[in-house]
């Protein structure tokens, strides 16, 4: 989340934490709102403030810049209706904090399906770790849940809110998901230990990654982490892309695909590890063009020099 009412300020950090509490009220009030509405309602009511006021603010030049590399051969009408599609997708999952562990079946009917693209009877069994890596496509939230109600145990990499105090609130309702959070930052040496403890690891893979290397990513070249093919060449643990799919009525379909093609037999680990984020990226991208409207990029994705040659920025 943005910092709307607040920046850093350390001459006078009492305001920070003072414009982080302010925040984190209006947040809790909206959430307080919606935890009263039926799944459905509350949904609708976050794609209707966020699609009404997303495309003000100052992050809607970047949706539209990324929609235009994403999407380079729609026009623009369609570009903007990809763009409130984002806003609406990303008020959906915000509202649907409060309402997530009923929504996952706690206590009733589950909101989401799970489908198996992926046949090979070994996955299916759950027996060994994976590594699952997938878009903020939907709401996010429902894939980490698949894969543990998949027989699972998984250990999810975590991306911290700025603001500590809805970062807490957040955590709290992801808590009935049955799995453990790596905190982003220096991530890759507790992945790596899960992993060797027989766990699975989940992360999301579509954001960029200043100073990272360059891979083609829908048809341009894009910083990505190297982290899920480095973590597979070194331990042997298969990458598994999976999705979220928004469905109409507060409803998703979560899809686990077959496992990335290993690299070619004598491949250096520098080879493989480009062999498989080059197949990775392919594969994200694709997930990212069936529904760019639920992509929610709300950063820069592509070098920005690219990108303005491009015209993906009016400015």
């Amino acid at each position: 989340m943005a910092k709307f009412l607040w920046k850093g300020n350390e001459r006078y950090p009492w305001l920070t934490r003072m414009g982080q509490w302010v925040e984190a009220t209006i947040v809790r009030l909206f959430w307080w709102f919606t935890a009263l509405l039926p799944a459905e309602k509350a949904s609708a009511f976050g794609a209707w403030l966020f699609g009404l006021y997303g495309p003000r603010s100052a992050k809607q030049r970047h949706v539209i810049a990324n929609l235009r590399m994403a999407c380079p051969d729609a026009d623009a009408a369609t570009i903007q209706v990809y763009a409130r599609g984002v806003w609406r997708n990303l008020g959906s999952m915000i509202a649907e904090y409060p309402k997530l562990g009923a929504m996952m079946g706690r206590g009733g009917e589950s909101r989401y399906e799970i489908v198996y693209a992926n046949k090979d009877p070994v996955f299916l069994a759950a027996d060994k770790a994976y590594i699952f890596v997938a878009a903020h496509l939907g709401n996010l939230n429902f894939s980490a849940d698949a894969i543990c109600k998949s027989g699972f145990p998984v250990d999810i990499v975590y991306s911290p809110l700025a603001n500590p105090v809805l970062d807490r609130c957040i955590l709290d309702f992801l808590s009935v998901i049955d799995c453990t959070f790596i905190t982003k930052q220096n991530a890759l040496r507790p992945m790596l230990k899960a992993l060797k403890q027989g766990r699975s690891v989940g992360i999301h893979v579509d954001v960029r990654v200043d100073g990272g290397d360059l891979f083609p990513l829908l048809g341009e070249d894009a910083t990505t982490t190297t982290a899920p093919a480095f973590l597979s060449v070194k331990t042997g643990v298969e990458i598994v892309p999976v999705r979220t799919e928004r469905l109409p009525g507060a409803r998703f379909r979560v899809t686990m695909f077959p496992a990335l093609e290993p690299a070619p037999d004598g491949s250096s680990s520098e080879e493989a590890i480009r062999f498989l984020t080059v197949q990775l990226n392919r594969v994200i991208g694709n997930l990212i063009r069936e529904h760019p409207d639920q992509w929610m990029c709300t950063k820069r994705r592509w070098p920005r020099a690219r990108m303005q040659e491009k015209g993906a920025y009016d400015d």
